[in-house]
């Protein structure tokens, strides 16, 4: 969940487009952008136990899930994003090459799935 109620998501195209950048306030209550995943895998052992294999975390195995209030012309926006080709993602934790997944516009609100592929921060 995020705290700050004026927080805003920077979205655009990846290579030069003049009509492809957004910046807009999600929905806070339905965003996600907290979390990480290790990359770690378990295989049973015949004694009993286990070997785990950790391959630490990556910013590629982050996902995004961004909700904002339905309107046309970010539905226009974002339609044309996910047309393109990659995407950069500005959060208050940086800058992210990503790809639109998915985009849904539902009940008043559009919902897009983000996969992450690399921070271009670091």
């Amino acid at each position: 969940m995020i705290a700050n109620h004026n927080y805003m998501i920077g979205l655009c195209s990846y290579t030069y487009d003049t009509d492809g950048d957004l910046m807009i306030a999600p929905l806070y209550e339905d965003t996600s952008i907290r979390g990480m995943e290790r990359r770690l895998s378990r295989v049973k052992t015949l004694d009993g136990g286990c070997v785990i294999t950790d391959g630490g975390l990556t910013p590629a195995d982050r996902s995004f899930t961004l909700v904002f209030e339905s309107d046309s012309v970010i539905w226009s926006a974002l339609r044309n994003l996910a047309a393109g080709s990659w995407i950069t993602v500005s959060t208050d934790e940086g800058c992210f090459l990503s790809k639109l997944e998915r985009i849904n516009e539902q009940n008043g609100k559009i919902t897009c799935g983000i996969m992450i592929k690399s921070d271009l921060t670091n």
